[in-house]
């Protein structure tokens, strides 16, 4: 996101990034909001768009009627909190799809 190198070499880094499985997983809004963003600057807007539909959309999915804090779609009861009943089930940083929206027309 930083646009440290030109777009082409952003976008293959990236790439490269996203064909690894790494152990820790993201459970955040916050991280798919800069993952989602990344690859609308380097021009990936169908990957994007998927991941939107994917993560947001399993959150509505799962019942959500607001955008929650965390979400992991392998377990729905995660915390970082010890207990599911304290994540915040209303995040400001988890509105990024009305954001980027707006900002790419999507």
């Amino acid at each position: 996101m930083a646009e440290v190198f030109d777009k082409e070499k952003n976008r293959n880094i990236l790439q490269r990034l996203l064909e690894k499985k790494p152990e820790i997983k993201m459970n955040t809004p916050y991280m798919y909001h800069h993952l989602v963003e990344a690859l609308l600057l380097v021009g990936e807007k169908k990957k994007a768009v998927d991941f939107l539909k994917q993560y947001w959309g399993g959150m509505i999915k799962d019942g959500a009627d607001t955008f929650w804090e965390l979400y992991n779609p392998a377990d729905k009861t995660y915390s970082p909190y010890g207990n599911p009943l304290i994540n915040s089930y209303c995040h400001a940083w988890s509105c990024t799809p009305t954001y980027l929206i707006r900002k790419f027309g999507l």
